[in-house]
């Protein structure tokens, strides 16, 4: 099963469905993190935006934390030197320099 490939199914009343899916290994590269606030607790509704390190002032994308604190950027391009930046309501919370292998 590829990337764009897809399924549909339509259960009849009491039926239970069981599948197998097989993917093919995965060459794409993503960047995944957690945002934690000052007191260890998972920070909801932050915001992540990614940058190229050679061009810190063109956000490549952002995403907004869920309530767990978590972001996922990808795909990125591997062998690029990313910068992600953190904020809350305005504020900055932290820079990370991220280099994707």
């Amino acid at each position: 099963m590829g990337a764009g490939s897809r399924f549909y199914f339509k259960p009849a009343e009491g039926e239970h469905i069981e599948t197998e899916i097989h993917i093919d290994e995965e060459k794409r590269s993503a960047i995944f993190g957690t945002v934690h606030g000052n007191d260890k607790k998972a920070v909801e509704d932050a915001m992540a935006v990614l940058f190229r390190a050679d061009d810190p002032d063109t956000p490549v994308t952002y995403q907004f934390t869920d309530t767990e604190g978590h972001f996922c950027f990808g795909p990125v391009e591997s062998g690029v030197l990313y910068l992600v930046k953190i904020f809350k309501n305005s504020e900055k919370i932290r820079e990370l320099e991220i280099t994707a292998k």
